[in-house]
């Protein structure tokens, strides 16, 4: 599974560093908490570059959490803290938009830190409410989580003023889709709209990190994130243990003629943390596929058609 790792560094000026990049950029501070960053796996972010490569988006927001060691306790009223990417690109900075985190006064109180993307502003609890019905922005429906806990022992104000890094490295939490359409000449129109079947749709994560998604329902088709109009499409899904025939997608053009891709003849199941990468020719009685499956990064491969 892809990790992501992100750096900050919670000054007075609220900043914090992040980076797509195996490395760790010293960010100097007064003694509040400091964050690191860098990536451990390929493609461990939201948005994915012409080149394959993972980078932040502007204004990608992240919630933050401070919680007494070893428990879900908020500490500092410091209880899902916004922060957004001020910049585009594999390295950015994240500024909190009320306020930053601070170390506990009592340096005997250790604390542990919980993270996860894309920011929601209410929460019950830390229940984290996931729906994918809406594919528009891939970046807005990329749940990714992370915890740092410096190995149970927890951290202090002391790591602050010594400079000692949170490290949060974030994981995958649902699978992704990606699709390279090609249509074949006896194909009349062009391709205006994927749509994906059978799948569940909404869920709920559990921010603790012991629940997981829970939960899970209200299957439904939804369109596919067009990435380039009749040759890229996306969407991120909700994992499943075991795909069946309800689950396919299907290829419509303009000229009203559909053709359908029985997904679950190449693909057994859906992994959080995975990326699913099918090139697919749609022709006038068959879809041809070929695919590969990494770590968010890509997942399976194989050969199938769709009529």
């Amino acid at each position: 599974m892809k990790k992501f790792i992100l750096p900050a560094a919670l000054i007075a000026v609220c900043a914090i560093i992040v980076s797509c990049e195996k490395d760790n950029t010293p960010v100097n501070n007064d003694g509040t908490v400091r964050f690191t960053s860098g990536a451990t796996a390929t493609q461990t972010r939201v948005a994915i570059s012409p080149q394959n490569e993972s980078v932040w988006e502007e204004g990608d927001p992240v919630g933050i959490y401070m919680v007494n060691n070893g428990t879900s306790d908020v500490l500092e009223n410091a209880e899902n803290i916004k922060y957004t990417a001020s910049e585009a690109g594999a390295s950015t900075s994240f500024t909190s938009a009320v306020q930053a985190i601070y170390y506990p006064l009592d340096e005997t109180k250790k604390a542990d830190f919980i993270a996860y993307h894309p920011y929601k502003e209410t929460l019950s609890g830390f229940v984290y409410p996931v729906d994918v019905s809406n594919q528009t922005s891939q970046t807005g429906i990329d749940l990714m989580w992370a915890a740092a806990d410096k190995q149970g022992a927890g951290y202090s104000k002391e790591d602050g003023r010594n400079n000692t890094s949170v490290d949060l490295a974030f994981d995958h939490q649902l699978a992704k889709l990606r699709m390279k359409v090609t249509k074949a000449p006896n194909v009349l129109g062009e391709i205006v709209k994927v749509n994906i079947n059978g799948m569940n749709t909404t869920a709920s994560f559990d921010l603790k990190g012991s629940g997981g998604l829970t939960g899970m329902g209200n299957a439904k088709p939804f369109e596919a994130c067009t990435v380039t109009a009749g040759s890229v499409y996306e969407a991120i899904l909700l994992p499943i243990g075991s795909l069946d025939a309800t689950h396919t997608v299907t290829f419509t053009t303009d000229k009203n003629e559909t053709y359908t891709w029985s997904m679950y003849k190449q693909i057994a199941e859906l992994k959080p943390g995975k990326i699913y990468t099918y090139d697919i020719t749609v022709a006038k009685y068959m879809i041809e596929v070929t695919g590969n499956i990494n770590s968010w990064t890509v997942g399976a491969t194989g050969v199938g058609n769709a009529e």
